[in-house]
């Protein structure tokens, strides 16, 4: 069997939208004979953790925790009290000209000699740094430099192409677009999630870039499976969205629509759950007419809850706002959703994830534009009462594109390739 050397940040007890990617890595590469050693972060700065994702951990996996020591500087937030202006200053600066490409850079002291040292011990075969944060496809640069071990960033998102990055300033990104190439250059492989992220490498950095690999956001068929219970609540059309707004991907698009939507149909049946990071500024929205009592935030669910969260709702919610790079992503909800077996909304651009919904989950696509998502969702609330909502029914399909088992069976094919002389 090979070893991999895995270099992430978001890893359990920590809580985010990459999580389920590296829980089926640590399960299913095993299958496919690639041993994942972990090397992680003993104590995540600012972000949410779930200490139940602790029990979904392979037995057996080997997880090397290094310290992160804290740096002074608050991580960035939706934050909407007054701040010292000398601090807020400090933190704009550190953010944004010291911090390059991220704040996990100051964790690179603590990592790189324990992670070389890792190395020395296990004699892996490759090692991949999984991104965002980007500073690890940095630091795994270090380490595979000095060690002449293949390296294969895995970029769940993009880094410079990312739609929820906002730049300070053309030298902040200038610099981070030397960091980018030099990362490519390095590579043994790149791995993204969809197509148009791999395609990106390809277009910008056709003479040295290395091969690529698409492996999907995937659904873990352990804990994900088709629902074919009703749902609970049968006099009311029930719409539900997990996950997190920050920085540049607000909420602003589904509140403005959903507030047109309540005006125009004050006796509408439909009912919207929202469970995840929403902004205190858009919280306060909630409370207020016209979307009172019919839009309620459940706050962060625990990762064993999502399954159920899914059953309550007669559709499935997912958002991208319309920035550019957006038409690169796909929500790792989106093989959830398509396993589901609910009904899916799109309020998406167009672009991977639109297709992906329309194709395989015979949903419904809308612009992230409040007039067409009320036009949207008076549609949708039509064709509930008339029982003609559409559901996915190609499951041989989507088990065959998003089950984790074949998705990282690619992965693995990939990995053999790519860790060769």
């Amino acid at each position: 069997m090979k070893k991999l050397i895995l270099l992430t940040y978001t890893f359990p007890p920590l809580s985010s939208g990459g999580t389920p990617l590296v829980l089926n890595m640590c399960r299913y590469l095993p299958a496919n004979d690639w041993e994942v050693i972990v090397v992680t972060v003993k104590n995540p700065v600012g972000m949410k953790t779930d200490t139940s994702l602790l029990s979904d951990l392979p037995e057996g996996l080997k997880v090397i925790r290094i310290p992160h020591g804290r740096t002074g500087v608050a991580p960035q937030s939706f934050k909407t009290q007054k701040q010292n202006p000398v601090k807020k200053l400090i933190s704009f600066i550190a953010h944004n000209y010291i911090l390059i490409p991220d704040r996990v850079i100051t964790w690179r002291n603590h990592v790189l000699p324990a992670l070389k040292s890792v190395i020395e011990t296990e004699k892996p075969h490759a090692i991949m740094s999984l991104g965002p944060h980007h500073s690890l496809h940095l630091i795994a640069m270090s380490a595979a430099r000095e060690t002449a071990l293949p390296l294969i960033p895995f970029f769940g998102d993009l880094w410079l192409a990312d739609s929820n990055v906002e730049w300070p300033s053309r030298l902040n990104r200038f610099i981070e677009s030397l960091l980018e190439r030099k990362v490519v250059r390095k590579a043994r492989g790149i791995v993204a999630t969809t197509e148009g992220s791999t395609g990106y490498f390809v277009g910008k950095y056709s003479k040295i870039c290395p091969p690529t690999h698409v492996a999907e956001n995937a659904y873990d068929p352990r804990r994900i499976q088709r629902i074919d219970s009703p749902v609970p609540r049968p006099d009311f059309l029930t719409a539900g969205w997990t996950g997190n707004f920050f920085a540049s991907h607000t909420p602003e698009a589904l509140l403005s629509g959903l507030e047109m939507f309540y005006k125009r149909n004050p006796n509408s049946k439909l009912r919207i759950k929202m469970a995840g990071g929403i902004d205190s500024v858009s919280l306060k929205r909630l409370d207020r007419a016209p979307l009172s009592g019919r839009v309620t935030h459940h706050g962060h669910l625990k990762w064993a809850d999502v399954p159920q969260f899914q059953r309550d709702c007669n559709i499935l919610i997912g958002y991208l706002t319309s920035r550019r790079g957006s038409e690169l992503k796909n929500s790792s909800k989106t093989a959830e959703y398509l396993v589901s077996g609910r009904a899916i909304l799109g309020i998406v651009p167009e672009g991977a994830m639109a297709r992906r919904i329309r194709k395989l989950g015979r949903g419904y696509i809308v612009l992230p534009d409040a007039e067409a998502i009320a036009l949207k969702l008076e549609n949708l609330e039509y064709q509930w009462k008339t029982s003609s909502l559409r559901v996915p029914v190609d499951f041989a399909q989507i088990e065959k594109q998003f089950s984790a088992e074949n998705v990282m069976k690619g992965l693995a094919d990939f990995l053999n390739r790519m860790a060769g002389p």
